[in-house]
């Protein structure tokens, strides 16, 4: 015959021990269960709904989906005059409006005349309505499409990231509406702060902005130098060390310096001499992008 154990210690005490251990795991459960229950099915909408506010327009490709109803479910393409031709319905006006607005309009016009108590998931397979174009330096140039709020930072990725031929600069060009009237806008961000994450994701783009990202300014060296070649150009680069970049003068290297610029060898010709730029007698003077500098062999 099997003895029962005694709740008590031998001092009359109560034991506590199972009790203890039992009641954080089973709270421990049902934390899990709760967060299983509640976080899921929300993780699941986010991947697969449009973005807060997003505004559907004529281009953009809608998925309706509508439990138990398939004859009214499928991917409907938003016409230019900003309608989608809708089974049962015909022409229903979905530009302007978000996904969650749509479905309850198609859930009123249906249940009019068709169904009782239909429900509509209607979300956006694919964006086309707000264009904008990036040019320049990235690995893919061309037109993307703003899918809600979307960042000049995120933009670039789209396009493939900067190119390591990428200059200093991002350029973002849009024409914005002030006061009635229609008035250019500009602005210029350091591409190193972009890379970095300093700038770009609080930047939000619209629709038809232009995003150009300049190349790196080059300029050219040739003649009585270590290293003739072309070298990138950064601000405020002056002629020296222009010359120091290419490795100093060579042997028989002439101490005049001629710099031709705009483009085109012989196009404007400026003289300098290195010697007295050394000495303090003559500024050492900034060089542009294009610049050719030839150092030519001195004669005895």
């Amino acid at each position: 015959m099997s003895r029962s154990r005694s709740p008590w210690r031998a001092d009359g005490g109560p034991i506590r021990r199972r009790l203890c251990y039992l009641l954080p795991m089973r709270v421990a459960c049902l934390i899990c269960l709760f967060v299983a229950i509640v976080v899921a099915p929300v993780s699941a909408q986010d991947e697969t709904a449009a973005p807060s506010g997003y505004r559907v327009g004529a281009g953009d490709v809608l998925r309706v989906e509508a439990y138990n109803h398939d004859e009214v479910s499928g991917e409907f393409a938003v016409e230019v005059e900003g309608e989608i031709t809708f089974p049962m319905i015909g022409r229903v006006e979905v530009a302007g409006s978000t996904t969650s607005e749509i479905a309850s309009r198609l859930e009123a016009l249906l249940e009019k005349d068709y169904y009782v108590d239909v429900q509509l998931q209607v979300e956006v397979e694919e964006y086309h309505s707000k264009p904008v174009t990036v040019l320049g330096e990235v690995a893919r140039p061309g037109t993307y499409y703003l899918e809600g709020k979307t960042s000049l930072q995120k933009i670039l990725v789209e396009a493939g990231g900067l190119k390591t031929s990428a200059g200093q600069f991002v350029e973002l060009r849009r024409v914005q509406d002030v006061d009635g009237v229609e008035q250019p806008f500009v602005r210029t961000y350091g591409t190193a702060s972009i890379q970095k994450g300093e700038a770009g994701r609080d930047i939000i783009l619209q629709q038809g902005d232009v995003i150009s990202v300049s190349a790196k300014e080059q300029f050219f060296i040739t003649g009585e130098v270590a290293k003739p070649g072309q070298y990138d150009l950064t601000p405020g680069m002056t002629l020296m060390q222009a010359v120091s970049h290419a490795g100093g003068q060579g042997k028989f290297a002439s101490q005049t310096v001629e710099v031709h610029r705009g483009g085109e060898i012989g196009k404007e010709i400026l003289t300098f001499d290195l010697a007295h730029i050394r000495k303090g007698k003559t500024p050492d003077p900034t060089i542009e992008a294009g610049d050719v500098l030839i150092i030519r062999r001195r004669f005895f």
